[in-house]
Order: C-alpha cells, then structure tokens, then sequence
C-alpha cells in the first residue's frame, strides 16, 4: 500500500505546469465559449458542457492509462517495426520495452486528472447552484 502512495505521490510531481494550463485553456474553451453565448440558463448549460467534456476526457484518460500501463506495447512495436523498414540492426522487443518505461516515468495523465476535477466541480456546481 505505502509503495502504491508512493508511486502516486511521484506521479503528482510529474505535473508540468505549463502543460496543465495549456490543457485546461484547450478544455474549458468550449464550455465558457458556450455560456458566454447563451442568454438563459447560463449555469445550466456550463454544467451540462464541463459534464461533456468531462466525460470525453475521462474516457480519454482511461485509454491513455492503458497506454502508460503498457497494455499496447507490443502492437506499438509491431507496427513501428513494420513502418520503419530500416537495412540496419533492429531493436529487439525488450530493448523497446525498456526505453518506453523509462518514457513513462516522468509522465502523468492529465485527462483523467482533468475529467475527475471537472466532473466533481459540475457536480458541486449542479447541486449548490441549480
């Protein structure tokens, strides 16, 4: 339990700031666009489009979670294998394996994380507000 605290406490290191506010300007685009355009019901409709976006991303989030789980490792390699089509020597399946994980280490699933805070504060908004 501690080592999985641990690796959790790692992964929130592992936020880059600029990234972050880039990809909440990106998601809450539409959103604020969205309401700044309607004339009723203004919170009503933010919640109904950060709950969209919300899931779109965390559906998102679960996918690339797969992805730094390594659960596409092999179809990655296959392909890349087959696209390169390089006459020098070929890297093997652990090589590979070993240079994604360290790829992996310093990264962090901003969807999933946005999805999550986005869908707790439509709620909160939704049940305060509405």
């Amino acid at each position: 339990m501690k080592k999985r605290l641990d690796k959790l406490k790692q992964r929130f290191r592992n936020i880059k700031p600029r990234v972050l506010i880039v990809q909440l300007i990106i998601t809450l685009f539409y959103p604020i666009s969205k309401t700044a355009i309607s004339e009723y019901n203004r919170l009503l409709i933010f919640t109904d489009t950060l709950t969209i976006i919300a899931a779109l991303l965390l559906i998102a989030g679960v996918v690339y979670s797969l992805f730094l789980h390594g659960d596409f490792d092999i179809s990655a390699f296959l392909l890349g294998r087959g696209l390169r089509r390089e006459h020098g020597p070929r890297q093997s399946f652990s090589e590979y394996l070993a240079e994604k994980r360290e790829e992996r280490e310093d990264s962090f699933n901003y969807p999933l994380f946005l999805g999550l805070v986005y869908l707790a504060v439509a709620v909160i908004l939704a049940y305060v507000f509405v």
